[in-house]
């Protein structure tokens, strides 16, 4: 029985880490005709949700680009303060590119 009740504290615990998949995603076309996308995806509060957050990108990163992706830059929020809470709207920020001339998927 115990098990059971922890089991069912754990699930919303679980989903408040995660969060749901959406992420954001622009584009910019530089001079030598090179795409560069940027998608972003929400941290949550827990120590796997970056591992989360990255899992969301590289599946999002692979969809734009079928023949694969080199990852130009990332960008995610510094924390100073490790024993509070993370900010409510920390983000993951991936900067790609596609390896060949894919036709991305909107």
């Amino acid at each position: 029985m115990k098990t059971a009740a922890i089991a069912l504290l754990a699930i919303p615990l679980l989903t408040a880490c995660a969060g749901s998949p959406d992420y954001e995603q622009t584009s910019k076309t530089l001079n030598d005709g090179t795409t560069h996308y940027f998608i972003k995806t929400k941290l949550g509060p827990c120590p796997t949700s970056r591992d989360w957050a990255t899992r969301t990108l590289a599946k999002r990163a692979n969809e734009i680009c079928k023949s694969g992706y080199v990852l130009i830059g990332e960008q995610a929020p510094v924390l100073l303060d490790h024993l509070g809470p993370p900010p409510k709207d920390t983000k993951l920020l991936w900067q790609i590119k596609c390896k060949e001339a894919d036709r991305p998927e909107s």
